[in-house]
């Protein structure tokens, strides 16, 4: 993992603010991501797992993508996750804006794409979204959340 990518706000666990940083791991990515609300800390993992492999410097997305996932908070973390790891597998795209809005049920995950060529490559591409210690939860603090990649 590139050092310079270590987190996106000081103060993991505050509450206040949301960000991501990368954990040591033989030879996967792992990382944790918090938030105040659910759908921020869904909106850092997804940020996390892209800033993982790719810098996107353009500004203007070439297409825009809407899902809707229902379950329960560990569900809709590898359903985000796993999205950007299938729009990367079968379309060749990276997102560049991501956005998760709460809906009754579950939430929106809305991604800003552009190809994978337009992107500079700085890290293995994700295969997979490993189920061991993935986690989510609440505190009085806010939201926290961790992952594993397998690449």
């Amino acid at each position: 993992m590139p050092p310079h990518r270590q987190a996106r706000a000081a103060g993991c666990g505050e509450g206040v603010s949301g960000g991501f940083r990368f954990l040591p791991h033989t030879a996967d990515i792992r990382f944790e991501a918090w938030g105040s609300t659910r759908e921020q800390c869904l909106t850092e993992a997804a940020r996390a797992l892209v800033a993982a492999f790719a810098e996107v410097a353009v500004e203007e997305a070439e297409s825009t993508r809407t899902a809707e996932f229902d379950g329960t908070d560990e569900q809709l973390l590898l359903a985000v996750l796993d999205e950007i790891i299938y729009l990367l597998d079968a379309e060749g795209t990276v997102p560049l804006g991501i956005r998760v809005r709460p809906r009754a049920t579950g939430i929106a995950l809305e991604l800003a794409n552009v190809a994978v060529a337009r992107a500079e490559i700085i890290g293995a591409a994700p295969k997979a979204v490993s189920l061991n210690e993935l986690q989510i939860e609440h505190d009085p603090r806010g939201w926290h959340c961790a992952a594993t990649i397998d690449v």
